[in-house]
């Protein structure tokens, strides 16, 4: 088995991270291996293919948290764990810092970790079903508002006139959601959450649920047809008045973490970032 590692070109764009990685599994005697998108960089690495990515022991990324949700799906798919090393601007998902690099040794030599694993959501429309990591969006083509009926249960929630709709996993409660005035929710939460995108109202506020509870959305006005947005992808537009449901996965996505990790240390850490001001 080895180490796979995928790299964000554009995060990582001298590649001057990816260099000290691949230095340290070489100075540590760590099989590993790299994406294809990596193969005119390095010639002399081996890549990994889709049809070994299976037998990998996990997949090493270098970027940030938009990095992790491009290899999530197929990281699913195989049952492969994650390991980010973070070269985004916040990386929630990621656990290695670049002052900590050499951390990556004491995960894979010594064995010194733990697997975080983390629920995904299903959104499902016109008979398919769009896996998410982070959030499914309802979410508006042109600058009109949406007006959407929301239920659970078959149990009216609300009628919403808002811009779109977020329906978060505890792991994507961090992401858009908490940007559009969401909770953040700890990862170990049973829950989804539904948070508007400014609606058009002083009484709704974002509800979390029960992540065993199925929630149906339809779109019961609009301009132009909506689109679901899932992890950022723009998956299918929406016809008026056709459900879509949203319910909890029975698959999740595992994650390498360091043994004194700690969520909420880097929660405060990465809001602390947040709230400053670039110049």
């Amino acid at each position: 088995m080895a180490i796979g590692i995928y790299t964000n070109l554009y995060k990582d764009n001298d590649l001057s991270v990816t260099k000290a990685v691949i230095e340290l599994l070489n100075s540590a005697k760590i099989d590993f291996c790299i994406s294809q998108s990596l193969k005119q960089f390095f010639p002399q690495c081996q890549t990994y293919e889709k049809e070994n990515f299976a037998s990998l022991e996990l997949l090493l990324t270098v970027g940030g948290d938009g990095t992790i949700l491009n290899v999530a799906r197929q990281c699913i798919e195989n049952n492969v764990p994650i390991l980010g090393v973070n070269k985004g601007t916040l990386g929630f998902m990621a656990e290695i810092e670049l002052g900590k690099l050499d951390g990556i040794i004491d995960v894979i030599k010594n064995g010194e970790y733990k697997i975080d694993k983390r629920s995904l959501l299903c959104a499902e429309y016109a008979g398919q079903i769009y896996l998410a990591l982070n959030e499914a969006i309802v979410y508006r083509r042109d600058t009109k508002m949406l007006t959407v009926d929301v239920k659970i249960e078959n149990q009216l929630v609300d009628k919403y006139s808002c811009d779109g709709f977020i329906v978060c996993t505890p792991t994507g409660s961090t992401a858009y959601s908490l940007s559009a005035g969401g909770p953040i929710m700890s990862p170990t939460v049973n829950a989804m959450c539904l948070t508007p995108i400014n609606s058009h109202s002083l009484h709704t506020r974002p509800v979390v649920v029960n992540a065993d509870e199925k929630v149906q959305i339809s779109v019961c006005r609009a301009y132009e047809n909506p689109v679901l947005i899932v992890d950022g992808v723009e998956v299918t537009k929406i016809n008026l008045n056709e459900n879509l449901y949203f319910y909890k996965s029975d698959k999740a996505l595992s994650f390498i973490r360091l043994k004194d990790s700690n969520f909420y240390n880097k929660l405060l850490s990465k809001l602390n970032i947040w709230g400053l001001t670039e110049n």
